[in-house]
């Protein structure tokens, strides 16, 4: 984490992750501990496997579970393996892979996988809900993985979206209350020191936008 410094000392850069203001250290703790909570909760393994049982659930198909089990293992599980097995070799860092450099390799990996599933439901005929939430991770991974190259856009804010939109589009608005977690996820990332505002903004933006647009596209809602 960034050491801590006030707003005087320095003056911000475009896309530079600033630290958060210093605070009383008892509460410092304790927003540290809720901020990595939330971090963990709504990280983006977490959501792709809400999105995946939300996807087969609407299905109202007995069947639709077993159909869940592919993007289960290959948009969630093989690149959680994937990534154990490059922090085990030195590849990354740590396994939240906060360095923007080090994001390609395990991004790569997931996107092929991701492929693997969307293809395999495909011509297995698969429920289109759960085809369309394959589609969607897989395009909002290929975007993520384009603009990391340049620039540090949050993961968990676009995973947060992309599971809210989702929610949303198959609860409707009666789900609205879960929106609340949206600025949570985005306060919990910035006061970690792991990315700015706008990154967080702007993953959300992704999240959302291409979720709608795959079940707009696909006549999912």
């Amino acid at each position: 984490m960034a050491s801590l410094i006030t707003p005087s000392q320095t003056q911000p850069v475009s896309g530079q992750v600033l630290p958060t203001p210093p605070l009383p250290s008892t509460l410092r703790v304790w927003s540290d501990r809720v901020a990595g909570i939330v971090s963990a909760v709504f990280s983006p393994p977490v959501l792709g496997i809400a999105m995946i049982a939300i996807a087969a659930g609407a299905t109202r198909r007995a069947a639709a579970w077993a159909w869940a089990g592919i993007p289960l293992a290959l948009n969630v599980l093989a690149p959680i393996l994937f990534l154990i097995w490059l922090y085990r070799r030195g590849l990354v860092s740590d396994l939240d892979v906060q360095r923007r450099e080090e994001r390609a390799r395990p991004l790569l990996f997931t996107l092929a996988s991701m492929l693997t599933a969307a293809v395999i439901l495909w011509r297995t005929a698969a429920p289109s809900l759960l085809l369309g939430v394959s589609i969607a991770q897989l395009l909002q991974t290929a975007l993520v993985l384009t603009i990391t190259l340049r620039w540090k856009i949050s993961m968990h804010g676009a995973a947060s979206a992309a599971w809210l939109t989702l929610l949303i589009s198959v609860a409707g608005w009666a789900a609205s209350p879960a929106l609340l977690a949206l600025p949570l996820v985005a306060w919990s990332r910035v006061h970690l020191g792991r990315h700015t505002p706008a990154q967080t903004v702007a993953g959300a933006a992704l999240g959302s936008l291409v979720t709608w647009s795959v079940l707009m596209g696909s006549h999912l809602r």
